[in-house]
């Protein structure tokens, strides 16, 4: 690894955690930066914050739409692509590091007054959704191209289960 490439990690990182602090506030940024504190630890390389450039997306429909239940798929997107990449070497961390993200979102919503059922509900929902997601590591395990799919469905079913 070159420092050009640690360097351009570090630029990557900077201008996400400014997106989700400019367009989503705390708590967009507590996730974010939690995740990508985990991936840097895994890997340092700018490909691997690639897979989490596309959790703007949630943000970016939040800032459209002001529908803050967004906040919900955008986490699962980082806490899917987290569970993967620890879970690549070993399912117990990609289990720790999906429920680490999973747990600072329920400590979120919790401080944001959500119901005892409301956290339930995403508690259930995320837990599945992360058991599917950890499922999939046979399959996908160095394959970016699927990784890829495998997060982007697992942030796709959080936003399907909003209707919950």
């Amino acid at each position: 690894m070159t420092r050009g490439s640690i360097a351009t990690f570090i630029a990557l990182e900077i201008l996400f955690l400014a997106a989700t602090q400019a367009w989503g506030g705390w708590p967009w940024t507590a996730i974010g930066a939690t995740a990508i504190g985990v991936l840097a630890a895994v890997d340092l390389r700018p490909a691997a914050l690639a897979m989490a450039a596309p959790s703007l997306v949630w943000l970016a429909f939040f800032q459209a739409t002001g529908n803050r239940e967004l906040f919900f798929p955008f986490t699962i997107h980082l806490a899917s692509l987290v569970a993967l990449r620890l879970g690549r070497d070993n399912l117990w961390r990609g289990m720790a590091g999906g429920g680490l993200i999973g747990g600072l979102f329920l400590a979120i919503r919790a401080s944001q007054q959500a119901s005892a059922k409301v956290l339930g509900v995403e508690w259930v929902v995320a837990t599945l959704i992360l058991a599917v997601v950890l499922a999939m590591l046979p399959v996908s395990r160095g394959r970016k191209a699927v990784e890829g799919g495998v997060v982007v469905l697992a942030s796709l079913l959080a936003y399907a289960s909003l209707a919950l």
